[in-house]
């Protein structure tokens, strides 16, 4: 059972998220949906005292109450002096992040899991140079530095993935406390950016696929006269220049590659070769398939339900491949 203290502390973070939740759609209303390059006008950019800022107004306050009390001349001097570095304070704090231009630089894809990083650039076209800009996506700050006169900075905002497809950037923030932490100046950004999240590749088949299926997990193959026929367990005597080596750090078990005589044969990495009936499941593993074929730049195709990539190779290629698999759609069985 919680007691007074807990529960009077639940109830204040509840409404300060309620208002936190309020004056960000306010805000978004007022600013609408940005473009992927933004200036920080003045009229954009917010300021409220920090705590330390409040106990500073509250101790010049009981000052000035003290000086009135005891018409105390020396009080008054030290009330009006403090009165004058908040105030100063609180212009610098709002000048250190006005003018600021922010960009968006790019979103590479990532694997399901890793976190996905949107780049930005800050540029300060002024004389002066910007102290402790912090950025970070919605309320929490990721980065923070110093941005030198007429220099730009160029920063990485990482975002957790947990599943394939689009992830979609929250509200970027841009915010600072300098020059004496009294004062917090922020700037929300809303972007309409997005990222790409392939499939996390399995770190081991339990099946290793025939040649005349699928030529193996690795998709291993030579190019000239001797063709891959597919993978065995090594044997004693056999030669280590044949074997796989990526395939056994993959399985944990040394596996020989064997040859044929003949020209290359393209790899076809099939969705239905594959004896796993989740479909999260099949696309990791074709995941693993086509990164393995890539690495052993070897010809491959992949065939999905309504979609067929071509068997080629190279960079581009491999992200082709990735990305059908990355935005596959399962067709939803037909109500009879």
């Amino acid at each position: 059972m919680k007691g007074p203290a807990e529960t009077l502390c639940a109830i204040s973070a509840g409404i300060r998220n309620a208002l936190r939740e309020r004056s960000n759609q306010w805000i978004l209303k007022r600013q609408g949906i940005d473009d992927v390059s933004v200036t920080l006008h003045r009229r954009r950019t917010y300021i409220l005292p920090t705590r330390a800022g409040a106990f500073f107004a509250v101790v010049v306050l009981m000052l000035l109450i003290g000086s009135l009390n005891y018409a105390n001349n020396m009080g008054f001097a030290l009330t009006f002096l403090l009165t004058g570095v908040g105030l100063v304070a609180m212009h610098h704090c709002h000048r250190n992040l006005a003018g600021l231009c922010i960009s968006f630089k790019q979103a590479k894809p990532v694997f399901a899991g890793d976190k996905a990083q949107f780049e930005f650039i800050i540029d300060n076209t002024d004389a002066l140079s910007r102290s402790q800009i912090g950025a970070g996506l919605k309320e929490a700050t990721a980065v923070c530095g110093d941005i030198r006169a007429k220099n730009r900075a160029i920063f990485a905002l990482p975002l957790v993935t947990s599943k394939r497809g689009w992830i979609t950037c929250p509200r970027i923030e841009l915010s600072t406390t300098y020059p004496l932490g009294l004062f917090r100046a922020w700037a929300p950004v809303h972007m309409d950016l997005q990222a790409l999240v392939y499939p996390r590749p399995t770190n081991r088949l339990q099946t290793i696929l025939s040649a005349s299926s699928a030529q193996s997990l690795s998709g291993l193959s030579l190019i000239g006269e001797d063709e891959f026929s597919g993978l065995r367990e090594y044997r004693s005597g056999d030669s280590l220049r044949n074997i796989a080596w990526k395939s056994a750090a993959s399985l944990g078990i040394l596996l020989v590659k064997e040859y044929k005589e003949g020209g290359q044969t393209p790899l076809w990495i099939d969705w239905s070769q594959l004896p796993y009936p989740e479909t999260e499941t099949r696309l990791c593993a074709m995941c693993r398939l086509v990164i393995d074929a890539d690495a052993e730049q070897q010809v491959y195709g992949l065939r999905l339900p309504g979609v067929t990539v071509s068997p080629e190779k190279g960079h581009s290629h491999l992200h082709h491949c990735l990305r059908e698999l990355a935005m596959f759609a399962p067709a939803k069985p037909s109500r009879s």
